[in-house]
């Protein structure tokens, strides 16, 4: 991919409608569900959010969820747990960890989903970056602590990572196939605005010609 490509920010007022519900929706889905360890949508919702509007947008939309719904998240269920430095610092990794993931939701085509019956492959790309999130916060949490054991962190957040697979087993499909269920039955303003999805027919006519 082209870097002019994926610095490009497209303003148009499909695009920004589509990337402030994207962002609404990822803010108050992780507030609400902040109590529960590691059930999460924000990675879902960054990896759909790359595929859809691709360029600047993909960085964006996952920062502004993180950005935003951290101070609210910190206030209600951390308090004074950790200093500004330490929450700096775990930010930095949290942050730069989801938008990694909301680039990757850039590599592949809208068209994905449909073309090579991708929700599965689409999942399955998705957990290999959770356990690599959560690698790299792990790398965050042994940077803000350094007397920490990072055996001991490996072994205690086992549990916690599959918990985080499970929830991406979860939105991961639920989002694509909302996405897929907004182009069939009308909602098109959910789409990217160069999206043209092939039918089935589309594709049986492609491999016959082929």
């Amino acid at each position: 991919m082209k870097l002019k490509k994926v610095f490009k920010l497209d303003t148009s007022p499909r695009k920004v409608q589509q990337a402030l519900l994207f962002i609404i929706s990822g803010i108050l889905l992780r507030i609400i569900m902040a109590k529960y360890a590691n059930i999460e949508p924000v990675l879902a919702i960054s990896m759909i959010a790359g595929l859809v509007l691709g360029g600047l947008w993909a960085f964006i939309v996952p920062l502004a969820i993180m950005a935003l719904s951290d101070w609210a998240i910190n206030a209600m269920h951390y308090g004074m747990t950790f200093s500004w430095q330490q929450l700096v610092g775990i930010s930095l990794f949290t942050w730069t960890g989801m938008i990694f993931v909301g680039y990757m939701g850039t590599r592949m085509k809208p068209t994905f989903l449909y073309r090579m019956k991708g929700v599965a492959v689409f999942t399955g790309v998705a957990v290999v970056l959770t356990i690599l999130y959560d690698l790299w916060t792990i790398i965050g949490y042994k940077m803000i602590v350094p007397d920490m054991n990072i055996e001991v962190v490996l072994m205690a957040q086992v549990p916690f990572t599959i918990i985080h697979i499970l929830s991406t087993l979860i939105f991961v499909p639920l989002f694509g196939t909302m996405y897929i269920y907004a182009h069939e039955y009308g909602l098109p303003w959910l789409l990217s605005d160069d999206t043209e999805l092939e039918t089935p027919d589309e594709d049986k006519q492609g491999d016959a010609a082929g």
